[in-house]
């Protein structure tokens, strides 16, 4: 595909100049596991850093494209992953296991070393900013990361984030054996979400269900490993620096539970509240208080 080329619905995701974000992507594409994944890199052609950022559950990079646009615009290279599954990637729709998203994570690291150089940190948003801390752990060629929020996803707190933390600890040993025998069997993911959670604003929600791209339901191979996968490492083994980021206003992540996760890293940190906003922390309405720490830190920590 060509530059800009793919998802059509860039206004619906409230960016402010549609044609000049488009003007700033080239479309690239990595091998993973014998998968062609699909890269929005916002291109720039001095010696800067380059940030990989990862999407949350179900979403694709160009759902915040605003965000990374704007990011790239603060000097840096920024590289939007469509993983396995989703977006214009290939693979089975929203079939993954958390250690295959890692591998794809490893795998466009190692593109972008060898494309542009060994200065690379990390983000992502949710489920997307799990795996970037995840990254971490596992790869010590990231130099530090920005995570909108951290989890580990083996240990028994994580299920305070789930939308029914009662009934998954009745029915997980249940989907354990369900995922081994029907490994495909799609479940909504608003089984586990509460969409009234995720955001105030009507119209982003709706962008979000309405995009062909996005996606509504989930394989239980794909639930099920979100609820067993540990990091490649413990987390106070983790050397690179990493900022934690918190929305004032997040109804999914208890602001607790992130902050016990961040006082058990001993590497170079910073907890950062995002006054105001709500999980999505990373769109439009809330881009004026969370764009300026992240382009703080990877400012200090990238050279």
């Amino acid at each position: 595909m060509g530059k800009g080329a793919g998802s059509p619905y860039w206004h619906r995701y409230l960016v402010t100049d549609p044609a000049l974000v488009a003007k700033a992507i080239r479309e690239k594409h990595v091998g993973s596991r014998g998968l062609r994944l699909h890269l929005d890199v916002y291109q720039r052609e001095d010696d800067v850093p380059t940030i990989l950022f990862v999407p949350g559950t179900g979403a694709h990079a160009r759902c915040y494209a605003e965000f990374l646009f704007q990011l790239h615009g603060q000097g840096f290279r920024v590289v939007g992953i469509d993983l396995q599954g989703h977006g214009l990637s290939e693979g089975v729709r929203g079939s993954f296991t958390i250690e295959e998203l890692a591998e794809n994570i490893y795998d466009v690291t190692t593109w972008a070393v060898e494309c542009y150089g060994e200065n690379v940190g990390i983000s992502g948003s949710s489920l997307g900013g799990i795996l970037a801390f995840y990254a971490l752990a596992n790869d010590p060629r990231l130099k530090s990361a920005a995570c909108h929020n951290v989890a580990v996803l083996s240990e028994p707190g994580y299920l305070r984030i789930t939308r029914a933390p009662n009934l998954l600890r009745t029915i997980l040993p249940l989907s354990h054996l369900a995922a081994r025998l029907l490994p495909e069997l799609r479940l909504t993911i608003w089984l586990y979400l509460d969409p009234q959670t995720i955001t105030d604003d009507p119209r982003l929600l709706e962008t979000f269900v309405d995009d062909p791209l996005t996606l509504q339901a989930l394989p239980l191979r794909s639930i099920v490993s979100q609820s067993l996968a540990a990091p490649a490492r413990p987390i106070e083994e983790i050397e690179a620096p990493i900022m934690v980021l918190h929305a004032e206003g997040d109804r999914i992540f208890p602001s607790d539970y992130c902050r016990a996760i961040y006082d058990r890293l001993t590497c170079p940190k910073r907890f950062e509240l995002i006054p105001g906003a709500d999980h999505l922390v990373f769109a439009p309405p809330y881009l004026d208080r969370s764009l300026p720490p992240v382009v703080n830190w990877f400012r200090e920590t990238l050279v």
